[in-house]
């Protein structure tokens, strides 16, 4: 417990200096993320005995990441969405052609789409941290921390609340340790820190409850799917980076699939 709650301050202060400091340090950051993931997904499928290229896929999501990044930076007009397509078609097209010589199989096929997932996940997804960053003051460091601040108060109020309270399952067929009652109370923590920070920094009220509420439901999604991926490869933790949290996909699950959804949210109050 004492390793977990050390290494959750460490690399929580630490990330939120990169998130602070945005620019070159959190593309860095966000690159390594990435790489890590990349890696991380790799020795899920593998052990699920489904076939991906790592070496194909590595260097394509840092392209993307950098795409991004050029783009953002510059304001150039190809965007998200055009990269999306773009590198998608470079995924499939590159996949095709590194199996094409072994012929046309069942295994070629869930290669060929096990590295389109890769691609998203956590590829595309991660880079929602740059997106949100690269929006106009006063909205760009300050969604950003009080996304994160949602995603882990939620996070940490599952874990505590569920220990200590939890005895309803929750999903005891994927995650058996998940309780209903850890599950509220990590939407009702994440609710509150992220009030607290959004009536500091001045953020509409309803729009910063209703966003805790849907970030809170979608990230606790995001920690199941990622323990159906685990369960289905017979792996405890996607990787041993960060000690008594596991891995990047272990730390960052819930992370994946809120960010996009509080990014298009944050879009309504720009607007």
């Amino acid at each position: 417990m004492k390793t977990r709650i050390l290494t959750g301050i460490i690399a929580g202060v630490l990330f939120l200096y990169f998130l602070l400091k945005g620019g070159i340090l959190l593309v860095l950051a966000v690159g390594f993320l990435v790489a890590l993931g990349t890696w991380e997904l790799s020795r899920l499928m593998q052990a699920a005995g489904i076939e991906n290229k790592f070496s194909l896929m590595i260097p394509i999501n840092l392209l993307f990441l950098l795409g991004q990044a050029v783009s953002l930076h510059y304001n150039l007009s190809l965007g998200c969405c055009g990269l999306i397509g773009l590198f998608s078609v470079l995924v499939l097209l590159f996949s095709f052609l590194s199996d094409y010589r072994m012929g046309i199989t069942e295994t070629s096929l869930v290669s060929t789409f096990a590295n389109l997932f890769t691609l998203i996940y956590p590829g595309i997804l991660f880079t929602y941290i740059l997106l949100i960053r690269a929006f106009p003051e006063p909205y760009g460091w300050e969604i950003l921390i009080f996304s994160f601040l949602v995603i882990w108060g939620n996070d940490t109020g599952a874990y505590f609340i569920g220990s200590a309270w939890g005895k309803t399952p929750l999903i005891p067929r994927i995650s058996p340790k998940k309780t209903v009652e850890g599950a509220v109370g990590g939407l009702f923590v994440g609710v509150i820190i992220g009030s607290i920070f959004g009536i500091i920094v001045k953020l509409p009220l309803g729009w910063v409850v209703g966003t805790c509420l849907v970030a809170g439901i979608v990230g606790q999604l995001g920690d199941i799917f990622e323990s159906f991926l685990k369960r289905s490869a017979e792996i405890k933790d996607s990787g041993s980076f960060l000690p008594g949290h596991g891995g990047v996909l272990d730390r960052f699950d819930s992370t994946l699939f809120a960010l996009p959804i509080i990014y298009y949210l944050a879009l309504l109050i720009m607007h």
